[in-house]
């Protein structure tokens, strides 16, 4: 494992936050599994309350889970993950690079769809066509069983030999995935049902979604956060 940071105290984990190199490239721009992840962590540890945390804490940065978080009483392991459609990714990484229009219509994507090719992605930029519309509650429920499929391919790798679980484990949904506005109290609600029933939480104690407006947390109850940016100009 290697060290991330150190922090003596609340105020002292804010300054060694603001001073991470978070920066995350554009996807044509060859942007890293790595710098996602330092993305995720900064924002998680910056937008939770400070008395979750006893002090001096130390983050460490691993592999199965990516994660360790160690203070004087409790370690915990926290699994990351990024909530994105393979094809929607391959496609922004191809507007980036100049493919088709500059504005472009939501794609519509559902969890686990087969990849497309390049060609065929192509086409589909150039076409720019709006595909079915979201009706009443469907960009929740859509929210909600994506995070959910993440969710469960993550309980899956934390079964499997290799992964070391600690006292404490989390999981962490990095969300990326194209839905127009969200009613998080309302999706929150149907995710939650969707953990209880997956019994998520026998394996994670706790579910984050960072999203760019909202941490959502899932244990036994959900809980909303105020996304905080950990740079310092911020």
């Amino acid at each position: 494992m290697t060290r991330l940071l150190h922090a003596e105290s609340a105020a002292d984990l804010r300054e060694k936050l603001a001073f991470l190199n978070i920066e995350v490239s554009p996807r044509s721009a060859r942007r890293t599994t790595k710098q996602a992840e330092l993305f995720s962590i900064a924002h998680l540890l910056s937008s939770l309350p400070s008395e979750r945390f006893s002090f001096p804490l130390s983050v460490e940065h691993a592999d199965r889970p990516d994660f360790v978080v160690t203070s004087n009483d409790q370690s915990i392991g926290i699994e990351l993950t990024e909530a994105v459609p393979e094809n929607v990714a391959r496609a922004s990484a191809l507007r980036e690079s100049g493919v088709g229009p500059k504005v472009f219509f939501v794609p519509r994507a559902r969890p686990g769809e087969p990849p497309k090719s390049t060609a065929a992605l192509k086409e589909e930029i150039k076409m720019s066509r709006p595909g079915p519309p979201w009706v009443g509650d469907a960009p929740e429920r859509e929210w909600a069983e994506a995070m959910l499929h993440f969710a469960n391919i993550k309980v899956a790798k934390a079964k499997q030999e290799g992964f070391d679980m600690y006292p404490l484990n989390w999981l962490l949904i990095y969300d990326n995935w194209p839905l127009p506005s969200v009613h998080y109290v309302k999706a929150s609600s149907m995710l939650a049902m969707k953990f209880n029933d997956a019994a998520t939480h026998a394996t994670f104690d706790r579910v984050f979604v960072l999203g760019s407006r909202f941490l959502c947390e899932f244990a036994n109850r959900v809980d909303l956060h105020e996304v905080l940016s950990p740079n310092a100009e911020d």
